[in-house]
């Protein structure tokens, strides 16, 4: 059998070192040693470009990474490039989880309200290199939104919405960026737009619980998604 391993955990060498099966590795990072690897933003496979991240749809290293081990699995099965380009051009992840809605007038929006802790708010803002409208926000669960200052390069605005909406002004008056202070999400929605270019992201990944406006992290994703189809 085949283990396909992700080079670039440590965790994952190390639990893997005495395995019996054949070994095969993948790197974001672009290892030589790796057979899937990413090269001049391209996933690469045994030497061979396969698709540029550009065209991914869903984004972020870990989806990237997530892409790779998918390749290295079809190709035990001699899947063809083309399959493989077919499907990761189109498919759009989990729902609620760094899923692109649409664009409006050339503004991206992205629904990551799964996104309920700083962790997963930093790997989603990790995700982006264009300028991004965050919308951070909801119960005050008393963590330090300090703990997403090194990962802002690329935040042009700050719209803070719900509970915590206070804390976050402060947060962003700190870090030197423009901050929009609304009290529901809809408010938040329609701001984020507004603060929007053409080009930008607006990225819905609020860092907190849903639970002073809504009944869980769902109906707040999909409430956004309602709101965002009001600004066509």
């Amino acid at each position: 059998d085949v283990a396909i391993l992700n080079m670039d955990n440590a965790d994952v060498m190390d639990l893997t070192g005495d395995i019996r099966s054949t070994r095969k590795y993948f790197s974001s990072a672009g290892s030589d040693r790796a057979l899937c690897t990413v090269k001049d933003s391209f996933v690469c496979y045994d030497g061979e470009k396969i698709i540029a991240l550009d065209d991914i749809k869903i984004k972020g290293r870990h989806n990237y990474e997530n892409a790779m081990a998918a390749i290295m699995a079809v190709k035990e099965f001699g899947v063809e490039n083309s399959a493989i380009v077919n499907v990761l051009k189109s498919f759009g992840g989990v729902e609620h989880r760094l899923e692109f809605v649409t664009a409006v007038n050339g503004v991206e929006f992205y629904n990551d309200s799964k996104s309920t802790n700083i962790t997963s708010t930093r790997i989603a803002l990790s995700s982006f290199s264009r300028p991004t409208v965050l919308l951070l926000g909801g119960l005050d669960r008393g963590h330090s939104f300090d703990d997403l200052k090194d990962y802002l390069g690329n935040v042009k605005h700050i719209v803070a919405y719900g509970e915590t909406r206070e804390r976050i002004r402060d947060f962003a008056a700190r870090n030197a960026i423009p901050c929009s202070v609304v009290e529901t999400l809809e408010e938040a929605t329609n701001a984020a737009y507004k603060a929007a270019e053409p080009g930008d992201v607006v990225l819905l990944s609020p860092a907190c619980a849903s639970w002073d406006q809504f009944r869980d992290f769902e109906v707040r994703g999909n409430m956004f998604k309602e709101y965002i189809a009001k600004l066509r």
